[in-house]
This record gives C-alpha cells, structure tokens and sequence, in this order.
C-alpha cells in the first residue's frame, strides 16, 4: 500500500514504514495540489501557476512503481481541480468565479457553467459518487451543488460563511463533509437539505481537512491546525472518546484514510507524514520528514484488483474497526508484519465492498422460508412435482414417470375383480361391487393423473362402449340376483301351508 504526497514536489512513499519510493520535482516549486481520478492509479496536480498536469503510477514487473507525468494541460487561472469517479476522462477545473468541466486527456471543453456574480474564486470541488452532482465551495463561503447531467446549478447554501473545503461521500450520493475556517465539520444532506452531523467546536483553530471510506461509512476524520486529529461516529452526532482524539506536535494540513478505513496518513506544516493504525492510536506507526514544505494533500494510493490476492489466506477479520465499542489494542508491528496486515485487510474490503455491490456482483443466494421447506419435506410426492416453490424452472402436472410405466401383475388383478362373478349371492355383489367402487375411489384420489390425449378418438369410443356394457351387465346381474330372493321368499309360506 502507497500514499501519494504533494508539496513543491510529488513524492510516492511506502505506508509501512513512509519510505520514499519515486518523485517528481516540479520546475516551478510551488506547491501544488491534486486528485485521483476514481478508476484508474490516475492523478491530475493543479498548479496556479502552471496549470494543469496529469499524472499516473507505472509499475513495472518486479521493479518499484514510479511517478510519471502523462499530459500537460495550459489553463489559465486554475485554482482548484476535481476528477469524476466513474467517467474515465472527465475533470472540473474551478477558476475565478466559474467551473469548467475537460476531458484531459483531449484538452476539450465540455461545458462552462455560468460565472458567479461576485466572481469569487472556486476554492475546492468534488464529484458525488455517480458523477451526478459537483459540489464547489467559493471564497466567500457559499457552498453551490452543479448538476452534471442538467448543467445548471440545482442549489446554493451556507453553513457558517467560512467554509473552505467540501468531499462528497464515497458510497453516499448526497452526503457531503464540510470543513471550516472556524473549525466546525459538518455533514449535509443535499437533497433533505439539512444537517447529518455538525461540530461546532471540532477544532480550535481553522479544520484543513476531512476524509471518509466506503467500508466504514459512519467513520469520519478531520484535521486542523491545532495538531488534532478528531475521529467521529457522524451516527452519534458527536465525537467519540477522548481517546480516540488524537495530538501531535505541529500543525496538520491534510489527512486520508485508506480503503478499509483501519489505517490513516496525515501531513504538517513541517512536511512530515504521520502514519496511525486506529486501532492503536498510542503512538504512530511511522513518522517521516518527507518534504521541504508544507504538505499540501496525501491520498492513499487506489489498489488493483489483483494486487490485494497474494496475500489472501491472511485473516480477513483485522479490517474490523468498531466504532460503538472499543476497538482492540494491538502491539506496534515491524515492516513485514504491517505489510502482510495491510494486504490482509485490503482483501477482506475489496470482498466487503463486491457483497455490497461496489464492485464486481455475485450471485445472491435465494433464502427461503423454513416453514415452506419443512412442507416441501412432509408433503406428498405429487405435491412435490406440482410444486412451484422448488424451483425457477416449470414442472408439469402430470406424472409421466407412470405413464411411461408398464403395469404390475396384481395391479392387473385388481382392475379384474371389479367386475364380481355372476354366480355369487346378492350381498356379495353389493359388498364387492361397494369394496371395488370404494378401492377405485381411493386410486383415483390417491393415484397420479393420467395422461389420456394419447388415445385416438376411435379409441376414446371402444372404451366408453366397453364401460357402459360393463355397467349393464352388472345392473343385470344385480336384478337377476334380487329376482331369485324374492321368488325364495313367496315359496317358503307354501311348503310350511303343505305340511
């Protein structure tokens, strides 16, 4: 993991320990500031005086990464730059009173939005997380919200009249951290247009910077010029404990915080870099005089997707920063340790953010009701087969598997004794002719269906014939039998009358 680093020069340092890897001396020396393009290790600097120049991190196959400089761009009266987080070529580049939008890589004017009538100087600006919206905050204060799709200003307000610096939330689109001259931060919807989290007194002197992450979106940081650095819980809407309010001893201009939002990197007036573990804020992991000046802006370095996988059988649960209970105390790790720990929670973020829908999607897996699967199991196998809930795919309600089916001996036989034999009594007709109509009842609500458009018309005519000569030979037999009881019955009185 790399932290890019600006004052009169740029410079590429390695976060476990703040050794200086690659940098790029300016010609002019004057301090410049700049930000990363969201997709690509592609940075633009601002210069005042030079313009504008756009920057990229080469690396090469087992060499150290350097700083090179792609493209310079010649706009005059450049104050401030913003890069679009999802587009790949979209700048704002934020002159005396107006905002231009570029694509840098052509140097083309995509749009101008209309000049303020004060003409105050755009002091910093930030694309929301879609590139929907641009927020610019001006010298005097007023913050003004720039639609990037209508190309019109959708609205202007102002938090104290001091505010000097505005970043728009990684994951949420209308959330934007303010920081101020008086030393107040301020979170601000800009739709429900009203305040998510305000301190007034988060500083005591002017707040330089704040940052935010993705993977902890409560977690917030700021830094000023009272050597403090302040961590909050914007869900509390407050800071968190003393402990977790960092001192140092000079002045902080700028702060980041990584991708896992377990690490962060501040700079001072006196060109030092602080580098903390938040999860043991005792005392800083690294602190290294880095440049001659002042620094101006530091910023995590975005990692690659494949970067982060060499170490991936690393513990995936040290990203975990708990911001309701007390965080773990960890020991102060050497070089090697900091790195495999680096790489570790880097990972276990990137996983984070893809189940979250950050990055690459992955198939959800469908949860079902315990109360319907429990039925699934209990029920009948006919239930099973017509059931919809098994599956996306359709299942047809006939059994073709008994259809396909050649037909059992004693099925055979039992389809045989329906028709009961002509020389039994009347009570045994009646009981067979009620058992077999009772068996057959029990199959046919019992049994699958049965699949008959197989069957010819022809057919379909033999067995409706056949059924009905069944029935009548049955009802013959039925009145055959009763006639001869009866006759039984008149002979009896006659013989007891003879005797």
């Amino acid at each position: 993991m790399h932290v890019i680093s600006t004052s009169k020069k740029t410079v590429l340092s390695d976060f476990a320990d703040l050794e200086t890897k690659s940098e790029y001396v300016h010609q002019n020396a004057e301090p410049t500031d700049f930000q990363f393009n969201g997709q690509r290790r592609v940075f633009v600097e601002v210069d005042k005086m030079a313009g504008l120049a756009v920057m990229r991190i080469k690396e090469k196959d087992g060499k150290t990464p350097e700083i090179q400089r792609v493209r310079k761009l010649t706009i005059d009266n450049a104050f401030c730059v913003a890069c679009a987080k999802q587009s790949l070529e979209e700048i704002a580049v934020g002159q005396s009173g107006c905002v231009k939008l570029y694509n840098f890589r052509t140097a083309q004017l995509i749009h101008r939005f209309p000049a303020d009538p004060q003409r105050s100087t755009v002091l910093y600006m930030d694309y929301n997380n879609t590139d929907e919206y641009i927020a610019a905050v001006r010298d005097g204060g007023d913050i003004s919200i720039l639609g990037t799709k209508t190309k019109q200003k959708t609205n202007t307000f102002t938090i104290d009249g001091d505010s000097t610096l505005v970043r728009f939330h990684p994951s949420k689109r209308f959330h934007l951290s303010i920081a101020s001259y008086k030393g107040a931060v301020t979170v601000y919807d800009v739709q429900g247009m009203r305040k998510i989290f305000h301190a007034s007194e988060a500083h005591s002197a002017p707040c330089r910077d704040i940052s935010m992450c993705t993977s902890q979106p409560a977690l917030l940081v700021s830094v000023g010029y009272d050597c403090k650095i302040n961590i909050f819980d914007i869900r509390r809407n407050r800071a968190q404990a003393s402990t977790d309010r960092l001192t140092y001893s000079h002045p902080l201009s700028t702060v980041a915080l990584s991708e896992c939002g377990t690490y962060l990197c501040a700079g001072n007036l006196k060109g030092e870099l602080i580098a903390y573990d938040m999860r043991s804020t005792k005392a800083p992991l690294a602190v290294r005089s880095v440049h001659d000046a002042a620094v101006t802006r530091v910023a995590f370095v975005p990692v690659p997707s494949g970067d982060d996988q060499q170490n991936g059988s690393l513990n995936s649960s040290e990203n975990a920063t708990g911001l309701a209970t007390e965080a773990p105390r960890v020991e102060r790790a050497p070089s090697d340790e900091l790195r495999k720990s680096i790489a570790a929670n880097l990972l276990s973020t990137q996983n984070q953010l893809t189940s979250l829908g950050y990055g690459v999607s992955t198939p959800t897996i469908v949860r079902r009701d315990s109360f319907c699967e429990f039925l699934d199991a209990q029920g009948p196998r006919a239930v099973d087969r017509m059931s919809t809930r098994l599956g996306a795919s359709y299942r047809d309600s006939f059994d073709w598997e008994t259809l396909n089916r050649k037909p059992q001996p004693y099925e055979t036989a039992n389809r045989q004794s329906l028709c009961p034999p002509v020389a039994s009594g009347a009570s045994s007709v009646d009981n067979s002719v009620n058992s077999s109509t009772t068996e057959s009842l029990q199959q046919t609500l019992s049994g699958p269906l049965k699949d008959r458009s197989n069957i010819s018309g022809d057919g379909k005519l033999m067995k409706i014939a056949e059924t009905d000569e069944l029935c009548e030979e049955q009802s013959a037999n039925i009145s055959v039998a009763r006639a001869q009881e009866a006759a039984a019955t008149k002979r009896i009185p006659r013989r007891l009358t003879q005797k």
